[in-house]
């Protein structure tokens, strides 16, 4: 069994990147009440490192 690649996470500031798969985009509150978007309570930050390698898993 081949080990899986290392994935470094893609950290922007960008709230252009909000929906390209396995960029994290760092949004003050401020951005998130202007947009209407509201806390994340879906996954543990934990899980959300996880989920970064996703994309590279099915090699794209």
């Amino acid at each position: 069994m081949e080990p899986k690649p290392q994935v470094h996470p893609i950290i922007s500031q960008d709230i252009g990147d909000l929906m390209k798969p396995g960029v994290q985009v760092e949004i003050d509150k401020a951005d998130i009440a202007r947009l209407g978007l509201c806390d994340e309570t879906a996954v543990s930050e934990d899980d959300a490192w996880d989920s970064n390698g996703d994309e590279a898993d099915r090699g794209e």
